[in-house]
C-alpha cells in the first residue's frame, strides 16, 4: 500500500510539472516586463537602440538617439572612437579610450565611483547627470513608471529658432500705425524664469509727433509651455534723435497767443527763480496733472514746493523758447534752460532741452501744463 502512494505521487508531481512548463511561454509572453524603461523626448516616445540601464542606483540612457531627437549635429568617429554632438547652445564630446567626457569644452565627472558613460561604439550610454549639466536640457526619471523625461528647459539659454520668435514680439509690441519702429539692437542679458532682453528701437515719428527717437529697452520675457514667447515687462530709456534741429521748426502762431505763451514762460521762470510757490502754481493748468497727481490739497502742495525751493539755491535762465507745435487751444514749445547753483560758482551749470507743453482755458488765459513736458536731453556746461 506505502509502494502504491508514492508512486501515484510521483506521477501527480510529475504531469503538474509538465503542465506548468507548458503554460509558462504564454503566460512569460502575457505579463509585462515591468523593468522596461521608456524614453521620451520632448514628449514623444523613442526607441534607443540600447535600452536604458539602472547601475549603482543611477540612470544611463542612450546618447545618440536622445540628442539626435533633440536636433543636435551628431557625429561618432570610428577611428579616434570619439563622439560629437553639438546644438546653438550645448556642445558634448565623449572620448571613448580614454573614458572622459566634455561638456560646453570643460570634462564632466560627477564622482570616482560613477562612470559617466557606460559601453562602447556610437550608442554608448551616458548618465543622465550628464544631460542635467546643461544649460538647455532636463532629463527626470520617473521610477514609479519607470519613464525617462528628456527636452528643452524652458528656462534654459534661447536658441536661434527663440530669437526669431522673440524678436517678432517685440516688433509687434512697438509696432506703430505707420509700421515705421525697427529693432536697431537686440541681446541676451540673461535667462531663467524670465529672459531678460536688451534692445535697442527706432521709432520714427508719425502722426503729431516731432521727433524720432529710440528706445533703449530692458525687456523681461516669458517662455510658455507652447513655446512662444511673451513680453511681461519693459523698462525703457528714450533717445530723442536729432532735436537740436527743432529750434529752426518755428510754426506760425497769431501774435496774441505767441506773446501769451512766451510772457507764460517768463513768469514761470521768475516765479521759480523768487521761490514763489503761489506764484508757480497760479502759472500751472488748474484742471492739470499737477493738481490732481497724489490728492494733495492746494495748501499741501505750496508746501512741497517751499520745502523744494529750501532743498536748493538755483537760478533757471531761459536761453531759448521757439513755438514748434499750435493749435488754437494747445501748444508745444522747444525750450532750453540753464540751472546753476546761487551760492557756488564753482560748481557746473547743466544746460536741458525741453518740450514744454502749454495750453489755453476757456477763459482763454495760457497755462503751463508740466506734467506732459519731456525731457529732451541735458548737459554740463561751465
Amino acid at each position: 500500500m506505502e509502494k502504491l502512494n508514492v508512486k501515484k505521487i510521483l506521477m501527480f508531481f510529475l504531469a503538474f510539472m509538465l503542465t506548468v512548463m507548458s503554460l509558462s511561454p504564454a503566460m512569460a509572453s502575457a505579463a509585462p516586463n515591468v523593468n522596461t524603461i521608456r524614453v521620451f523626448v520632448q514628449n514623444k516616445q523613442i526607441q534607443p537602440k540600447v535600452a536604458p540601464v539602472i547601475q549603482g542606483g543611477r540612470l544611463y540612457i542612450e546618447f545618440r538617439s536622445v540628442v539626435l531627437a533633440l536636433g543636435f549635429k551628431f557625429n561618432y568617429d570610428a577611428t579616434t572612437k570619439v563622439i560629437t554632438a553639438v546644438s546653438e547652445n550645448e556642445s558634448f564630446k565623449i572620448d571613448l579610450k580614454s573614458r572622459k567626457t566634455y561638456l560646453n569644452g570643460r570634462q564632466f565627472t560627477y564622482g570616482p565611483d560613477a562612470p559617466v558613460i557606460l559601453g562602447t561604439g556610437a550608442n554608448v550610454l551616458v548618465m543622465n547627470h550628464l544631460l542635467n549639466a546643461t544649460n538647455s536640457i532636463i532629463a527626470n526619471y520617473d521610477s514609479v513608471h519607470k519613464d525617462v523625461n528628456v527636452y528643452e528647459d524652458l528656462e534654459g539659454k534661447p536658441n536661434e529658432a527663440d530669437l526669431k520668435k522673440i524678436r517678432a514680439a517685440i516688433e509687434a509690441y512697438y509696432h506703430t500705425s505707420d509700421g515705421l519702429a525697427s529693432i536697431k539692437a537686440l541681446n541676451i542679458e540673461s535667462w531663467g524664469m524670465f529672459t531678460t532682453m536688451l534692445a535697442d528701437i527706432t521709432i520714427r515719428k508719425s502722426g503729431t509727433e516731432l521727433l524720432d527717437r529710440t528706445e533703449h529697452a530692458t525687456i523681461k520675457m516669458l517662455h510658455a509651455t507652447d513655446k512662444s514667447w511673451i513680453i511681461s515687462d519693459v523698462q525703457s530709456e528714450t533717445e530723442y534723435l536729432n532735436y537740436l534741429s527743432l529750434a529752426q521748426k518755428e510754426a506760425v502762431v497769431p501774435d496774441a497767443d505767441k506773446l501769451a505763451i512766451h510772457t507764460l514762460l517768463d513768469t514761470y521762470v521768475q516765479a521759480i527763480n523768487d521761490e514763489d510757490a503761489l506764484g508757480l502754481m497760479a502759472v500751472e493748468n488748474p484742471n492739470g496733472a499737477f493738481f490732481t497727481t497724489g490728492n494733495f490739497s492746494k495748501e499741501q502742495l505750496k508746501l512741497l514746493l517751499e520745502i523744494d525751493f529750501l532743498r536748493d539755491e538755483l537760478k533757471q535762465t531761459k536761453e531759448q523758447a521757439t513755438i514748434v507745435a499750435y493749435e488754437p487751444d494747445k501748444a508745444t514749445v522747444y525750450t532750453v534752460y540753464t540751472v546753476r547753483d546761487k551760492e557756488d560758482a564753482s560748481l557746473p551749470t547743466q544746460r536741458s532741452y525741453y518740450l514744454v507743453s502749454v495750453i489755453k482755458t476757456a477763459d482763454g488765459k495760457w497755462y503751463m501744463d508740466s506734467n506732459e513736458d519731456v525731457l529732451l536731453g541735458s548737459e554740463i556746461v561751465k
